[in-house]
């Protein structure tokens, strides 16, 4: 990956893309009745994962809310991992590190821990009867891959091997938990907007070109989701792209143009935030959107 762009330095380079993300989701947020975000910077001490989260210290008395976002992680060698790549069946190779050799697995025992409460350890269980009837979507490149696979191995040891599945279609991987009519997928859109990148296996094309504002085709594939995990971010890290007005089925009669990062990047959230303001239930879909990321993972 190209770590920057022409005339820009890394750290201008991240400060004006968290401009425009910020200006993108103030901009949804303020044009709407109702904020597509709200309750995601903070939530009341009722866990995700169903359990009740407490103040720091183990005191069992809740406070209002607690910003899951703000904290830090720690290093903890008391509590085991919550997986073993050995339990999950469903693990891919490219994930499996100690399968083929990786030793230093000191890194299992990293957890987040907020500045203001302390969270109860994961319950599969009590996760899976919050998705109970429910469809959970990972959208993006391979970092949400890993959120994906990673959620799959956290739940699937307590379902029955009978009770459980996992298919491929295309771009789009649906692990199902039957008996509780759940499903935790993921749909591989790197770009999140089409691109000649869309491909989930041959994907790491020469030349990258992605389709202006172009967003239904992969849409329409988590249209219908309760809960969205968003990411896009490392696969824009190049000083240009190639933006195509027309249809990739037609390729010859469209209009190319060569565009820089930041302008790319701006012209992709706004098909995103756009699509989310005109078509996602508010009532019931639940959004987050993770837009930088070290390097790699």
């Amino acid at each position: 990956m190209v770590a920057g762009t022409v005339g820009l330095s890394s750290q201008s380079l991240t400060t004006i893309l968290i401009a425009i993300f910020v200006f993108i989701v103030v901009y949804t947020i303020t044009e709407s009745e109702r904020p597509f975000f709200e309750g995601v910077g903070t939530m009341s001490m009722k866990g995700y994962n169903g359990s009740t989260a407490m103040k720091k210290g183990g005191n069992s008395e809740m406070t209002s809310s607690c910003d899951l976002f703000a904290g830090k992680w720690v290093y903890d060698n008391s509590t085991s991992p919550l997986y073993s790549w050995k339990n999950c069946s469903f693990l891919i190779d490219e994930f499996a590190c100690e399968k083929f050799g990786r030793k230093d697995v000191s890194y299992q025992n990293w957890r987040w821990q907020p500045n203001q409460c302390d969270l109860p350890r994961f319950n599969a269980r009590a996760l899976l009867e919050r998705l109970r009837g429910k469809r959970m979507v990972y959208v993006g490149d391979s970092i949400n891959t890993n959120q994906f696979v990673s959620m799959v191995c956290m739940v699937e040891s307590v379902i029955p091997s009978a009770l459980k599945s996992m298919h491929t279609n295309g771009s789009l991987i649906s692990f199902k938990a039957i008996e509780y009519n759940a499903t935790i997928e993921f749909y591989w859109a790197p770009l999140m907007v089409e691109s000649n990148s869309d491909n989930p296996v041959f994907h790491r094309v020469p030349h990258r070109i992605v389709r202006a504002g172009a967003i239904e085709k992969h849409a329409i594939h988590w249209s219908d989701a309760d809960i969205l995990v968003f990411d896009s971010y490392l696969w824009w890290r190049v000083p240009k792209l190639e933006v195509l007005w027309g249809s990739f089925e037609k390729p010859n009669e469209g209009i190319y143009k060569d565009l820089g990062m930041v302008g790319n990047f701006e012209m992709a959230l706004k098909a995103w935030s756009g699509w989310l303001e005109n078509h996602v239930n508010r009532t019931k879909t639940q959004l987050f959107f993770n837009s930088m990321s070290p390097t790699h993972h």
